[in-house]
């Protein structure tokens, strides 16, 4: 399964974070070191944001040597209050087993959440998870209703699993024409794939003489 780590970390900030104060809002320093010490004040305050950012912090390393248990710990509490990025470095931290025990239930729990967000990527990993039985119950049906959510957002990886499905009939009616179409819009948007099932498939749906 591949696994996407998107990192936008900013060094400095112009924003304020509003750390649970009533209405007063705490200027952001500029300088590294104190923007560090402003958002753990704002993480602690349940601000998701910062959360998230402080679990990138020490996911990476960024200050001090990594801590993939403590970022976890604040990936979590992002995770729990809905940024879907931090449900999604969750799911893979479980799924790999980086810096917290592998935990395949809790993976798919993650990656399940980020896909009803609609979050292409998280749909495409959730399918791959239902398919195998891998944490989650083996639903084929649920699982090509995944890989077709990510597949029409132009998910090449998706595009496949999903033809490939409808080539054998799991978890839909099988339908080789689909099965093609599916193919032929994963080749468009450039991505590689099995070529003697693709091979095959055009062979059936060429005209007979």
């Amino acid at each position: 399964m591949r696994l996407t780590f998107t990192i936008f970390l900013l060094v400095t900030f112009t924003t304020t974070f509003q750390v649970g104060l009533g209405k007063a809002q705490v200027p952001v320093p500029v300088s590294y070191l104190d923007s560090l010490k402003w958002r753990q004040l704002a993480a602690e305050a349940g601000n998701v944001t910062a959360q998230f950012q402080l679990g990138q912090i020490l996911d990476l390393g960024l200050t001090a040597e990594p801590n993939q248990k403590e970022a976890a710990n604040w990936y979590t509490k992002a995770a729990e209050q809905g940024h879907v990025e931090a449900q999604i470095r969750l799911a893979q931290m479980y799924y790999s087993g980086e810096g917290i025990a592998r935990d395949l239930t809790q993976s798919s729990k993650w990656y399940g959440t980020a896909a009803k967000a609609g979050i292409p990527l998280a749909q495409f990993n959730f399918a791959v998870m239902l398919e195998a039985g891998a944490g989650v119950e083996r639903n084929l049906s649920e699982a090509a209703e995944f890989y077709e959510k990510a597949a029409r957002s132009g998910l090449g990886e998706a595009q496949i699993s999903l033809a490939m499905l409808y080539a054998r009939g799991g978890g839909v009616e099988l339908d080789l024409n689909k099965a093609l179409i599916w193919l032929e819009m994963a080749v468009a948007g450039g991505a590689s794939v099995p070529k003697p099932v693709y091979e095959l498939l055009r062979a059936n749906s060429a005209p007979k003489q």
